[in-house]
């Protein structure tokens, strides 16, 4: 069922902070109060099938307008950190102060580290009982090379979603996206199968790998 977060502001205060600006993920403040994005926030976590997150910690990487970040602190997470760097410093993007805006409206308690993929370690950004890694492996030109810092940062599970492509190949296969041939974007650079994920998650160390289509 999908649950508004829980704020003390009045609507008024909540749709004058958000109205007007551009979103990619979708908050329900309640009351008619959302923000516009245009990614399936609230669909998309009831597919991913969260473990229990209380008392865990938390890191989102690739977290955008924070969505998924603030929900690990919904759902009884102890320490959360919101990680990205690629979205939070391009030009004109909003998506740094609209998590800055959803932060001060919860009263929330989620870090904000701003730190591209490539230099994440253990000792860089610290170790995780659960890893958010969402929407970003397509858009890795390395996603080997991704996938091994989030296992660096990993102490119990990852959560990974992605897109696939090339689910007719029977075998581990990654299309790969020359300039801006996949939704005239040219930050799509691999559209593995899900032959081609569980085996690069292996080939990091992960063990135990579920695919949930």
């Amino acid at each position: 069922m999908r649950q508004p977060f829980v704020h003390k502001l009045s609507v008024d205060e909540i749709r004058n902070r958000v109205s007007g600006r551009q979103w990619f993920h979708n908050f329900d403040f309640g009351q008619g109060v959302t923000t516009n994005g245009r990614d399936p926030s609230y669909k998309k976590l009831a597919a991913l099938r969260l473990p229990d997150l209380t008392g865990k910690s938390v890191i989102d990487v690739g977290s955008y307008d924070g969505f998924f970040a603030f929900e690990a602190e919904r759902q009884g997470a102890s320490r959360i950190v919101a990680n990205d760097d690629f979205v939070w410093r391009w030009p004109g993007s909003s998506a740094s102060d609209n998590f800055d805006i959803v932060k001060d409206i919860l009263s929330s308690q989620v870090e904000k580290l701003v730190m591209p993929v490539e230099e994440l370690n253990s000792e860089t950004a610290g170790t995780y009982d659960v890893v958010f890694f969402l929407g970003v492996l397509y858009h890795a030109p390395d996603p080997i090379g991704y996938l091994k810092n989030i296992f660096s940062i990993t102490k119990d599970m990852l959560v990974l979603e992605t897109m696939v492509d090339l689910e007719q190949v029977d075998v581990p296969a990654l299309a790969f996206y020359p300039g801006a041939t996949r939704n005239n974007d040219a930050t799509n650079h691999f559209g593995p199968n899900q032959l081609a994920v569980s085996g690069m998650l292996e080939k990091v160390g992960f063990r135990s790998v579920k695919s949930f289509g």
